[in-house]
């Protein structure tokens, strides 16, 4: 009964955040925290690659433990989509046979972008301030650093056909995708299928509250580390200040003061991202019965 049952498996910055609120929201339905746990892959990739990643059974299993009189027990670990190898054997293996998948796709060209900026932003081992810079190093990098994050994979990330293959060919009628387009202009019926999916009741979920938002950069990277590593000052605030709301509110003030606005992506790197993953979306869209080659148009 403590154990998960529906796994949110990405892609990183397609809406896996919202998603994992909104289905919170369910009676049926209990989602963990932290949102991401990457239990499943943690040891295989390396455990210094995420940092607030769970490592042992027991203390993953527990983070269900309140969940357990609900329908579904869910978590979102967004990385789990592009390692298919270790984490598909490892959901048949060890959970209930009727274990639901749910994956979200997102324009790759986008999602690359936002995800160099997502990590620049939240990863202090992101030292690459240009997006062209990191993308040509990014594979190279992580194989080469065993902290650095998944995340930073800025290409591989983005060739969806592989691994959404290889979940499909393992859990078929268990798996659900959500494209982030019909996400963003259909909110309520792409929410309405996925409880479909789930096979619980139709609500009204209350999407005024934004998660993730981002469209911003540290202003300074001595900033950035003061704010993102652990430190003397923030565990002596910690103590000073015991209310949570409080000091999330503070925060938001000093990164307000601190941040400036993303520039959007250059001409010459959004033709360049095109084509690199023209190919993987046509057999995407082949796969799916479904055209997303707008995205690359």
């Amino acid at each position: 009964m403590g154990k998960p049952n529906l796994f949110i498996v990405g892609a990183a910055k397609s809406g896996t955040t919202s998603l994992h609120n909104y289905l919170n929201q369910h009676p049926d339905i209990f989602m963990c925290n932290p949102k991401e746990p990457h239990y499943l892959i943690n040891k295989e990739i390396g455990v210094d690659r995420i940092p607030v990643g769970v490592t042992e059974k027991s203390e993953y299993e527990n983070l269900f433990f309140e969940g357990g009189d609900k329908k579904y027990r869910g978590e979102s670990s967004v990385m789990y989509l592009m390692y298919p190898e270790i984490v598909i054997p490892k959901i048949k293996n060890n959970y209930l046979e009727n274990t639901k998948i749910i994956i979200m796709l997102r324009n790759p060209v986008e999602r690359a972008y936002s995800g160099f900026h997502h990590v620049k932003r939240y990863n202090v081992k992101e030292k690459i301030q240009d997006f062209t810079e990191a993308w040509k190093l990014s594979e190279e990098r992580y194989f080469n650093q065993n902290d650095m994050t998944p995340a930073s994979r800025y290409q591989e990330l983005g060739l969806y056909y592989n691994q959404v293959k290889s979940y499909l060919n393992e859990f078929k009628d268990n798996l659900h995708i959500i494209i982030y387009d019909d996400y963003k202009s259909d909110f309520k019926s792409e929410m309405n299928k996925a409880f479909d999916f789930l096979e619980v009741e139709n609500i009204e979920i209350e999407s005024d509250k934004r998660h993730m938002v981002g469209g911003w950069q540290w202003e300074n990277e001595k900033m950035k580390r003061l704010m993102m590593n652990r430190n003397p000052l923030k565990s002596a605030i910690k103590m000073l200040i015991p209310f949570k709301g409080l000091r999330k509110s503070i925060r938001k003030r000093i990164q307000k003061k601190n941040s400036v606005e993303v520039k959007q992506i250059t001409e010459k790197d959004r033709i360049m991202l095109k084509e690199f993953y023209k190919i993987d979306v046509k057999k995407l869209s082949d796969l799916l019965n479904r055209n997303l080659n707008f995205w690359v148009e």
